[in-house]
């Protein structure tokens, strides 16, 4: 049986998928929360196979919840749904660590059965209707420009095309010491804690061709 937790804010949304997976064959509930700390502190009490989480939740997000149980170590897989069907929600979602699905809530009665299956075989689900989107390259969006400065957004393509804090603070006659604090900042603007993910958010965003 694959045992599953489901964590919406939302009551009436929340009952109507546990109905819908108790009604598959193979599925099991092992619990329900309507908040992210209660959402988290049932995953780690109960193990489940998959945690079917809202992103935006209150007390503690899905996203958040994802970090926390990589960094766990834990072995449950989330699977999100979310009423975000925006690229770079999914996006940082998916990066967030132990995600395997990323459904919309529109698509949530017709994909999540299928999704928790496909998950637990080993394999991701994201609703269709976002992964053609995913799939699209995109340009830097006016709200996405309003995020870094010019200058950030300048340094943020240099660290993305592989140089280092030298090489950056010689070509643009600056110190490494302003590097490193445009770094920091690029990172704590955008949510992010790895090089990986800057390159990544680079070249999504048309910054780095």
């Amino acid at each position: 049986m694959i045992r599953v937790i489901v964590a919406d804010d939302h009551i009436i949304f929340r009952q109507g998928l546990l109905k819908l997976l108790q009604s598959a064959e193979g599925i099991t509930i092992t619990g329900e929360a309507g908040d992210g700390k209660e959402a988290l502190a049932m995953i780690v009490k109960e193990s489940p196979d998959i945690a079917v989480l809202d992103i935006s939740m209150p007390g503690l997000n899905g996203i958040d919840i994802s970090k926390e149980l990589n960094a766990m170590g834990s072995a449950t897989k989330v699977v999100y749904l979310t009423m975000h069907n925006d690229v770079l929600t999914a996006q940082k979602a998916l990066t967030s660590g132990v995600v395997s699905g990323y459904i919309l809530k529109d698509d949530a009665f017709e994909d999540l059965i299928y999704a928790v299956k496909a998950v637990t075989a080993g394999g991701k689900f994201i609703s269709p209707s976002i992964f053609d989107k995913i799939l699209q390259p995109s340009p830097i969006r006016a709200v996405e420009k309003n995020i870094l400065t010019e200058r950030e957004r300048e340094i943020l393509k240099l660290i993305a095309s592989g140089l280092t804090n030298r090489k950056i603070a010689d070509k643009l006659s600056i110190s490494i010491k302003t590097v490193e604090t445009h770094r920091a900042r690029i990172l704590q603007k955008l949510d992010f804690h790895t090089t990986v993910e800057l390159v990544k958010y680079a070249i999504r965003t048309g910054l780095l061709e």
